[in-house]
């Protein structure tokens, strides 16, 4: 009686182990799997198979687009203007690794980087030429 216990559960360990090494990738994500706290492998949609408990999955990342809001901010055109302008940036992660690996947060980093950019811009137009719609 003891045996078939201790096989009962050595099997039900061995059937969890199992399904922890399966993956199943979602279409639109990609994940990215760390080996002992250090990158291993990024994971590409659809059936992946990992090492179970050496292997974890460190970050999903949606590789859809996404759309990120700008707010409203003040600038002042070449001929000294201060105009209110806002901006919206179409975004998509292509690779995933360095979007978790190489910047804290992505999103803010890209958000800032819109808001810079639109300074530049409108910085070198004058009044009528921001506020043209061509």
């Amino acid at each position: 009686m003891p045996a078939i216990i201790i096989f009962g559960v050595f099997f039900v360990l061995v059937a969890a182990t199992l399904f922890a090494g399966v993956k199943t990738v979602p279409q639109g994500q990609e994940w990215v799997v760390e080996r002992l706290g250090k990158y291993h492998v990024t994971l590409k949609p659809g059936l992946n198979f990992i090492i179970p408990y050496i292997d974890i999955v460190a970050y999903r990342v949606s590789t859809k687009g996404d759309v990120l809001s700008v707010g409203a901010q003040e600038v002042i055109t070449k001929d000294n203007a201060v105009i209110i302008t806002n901006a919206i940036a179409f975004i998509k992660v292509t690779d995933p690794t360095r979007a978790v690996y190489e910047i804290q947060n992505y999103e803010y980093a890209i958000q800032n980087l819109v808001m810079t950019s639109l300074r530049a811009i409108i910085g070198q137009m004058d009044l009528n030429s921001a506020l043209s719609p061509s």
